[in-house]
């Protein structure tokens, strides 16, 4: 059974990520994920990575936004014997310049679903796979 404070520090975990691609801070990334973790993007369109080409690939991928705010709710810890898995819901909320230079945005609804390890250096996810549920308003591109 996962103690509460194991809980807490795991929902931190979750929140670093978010915190990393907010404010751009890319070397919080390595405080989030193992470097040899399974990061799967491919159910928002993105690749299939690293833990150590993730920080990379997000700072490249979210240069074009101006706004960027994610919101992690619903967080669930379950722990099976050793093996210790979270899911939490993320609504994210994407901010660019259109060709008219106006904002333009869209949002991103969907899960987050982590297998964690706890290292010597605190919990680090070893597996994430973001499914999207939704997507509303315009897509960069469109």
């Amino acid at each position: 059974m996962i103690l509460e404070s194991e809980r807490r520090a795991i929902v931190e975990t979750i929140v670093r990520y978010c915190t990393a691609i907010d404010t751009g801070a890319w070397e919080l990334i390595g405080d989030v994920f193992l470097p040899n973790a399974r990061v799967d993007y491919r159910g928002a369109g993105g690749p299939l990575l690293s833990g150590a080409e993730t920080a990379d690939w997000l700072r490249e991928h979210m240069a074009e936004f101006a706004i960027l705010q994610h919101f992690i709710s619903n967080v669930r810890v379950t722990q099976d014997g050793d093996e210790v898995r979270s899911a939490a819901y993320v609504h994210a909320v994407h901010g660019y310049k259109g060709d008219d230079g106006s904002m333009r945005f869209f949002d991103l609804g969907g899960e987050y679903k982590d297998r964690l390890l706890e290292t010597s250096a605190g919990w680090r996810i070893s597996e994430r796979v973001l499914s999207t549920k939704w997507l509303r308003g315009d897509l960069p591109g469109d």
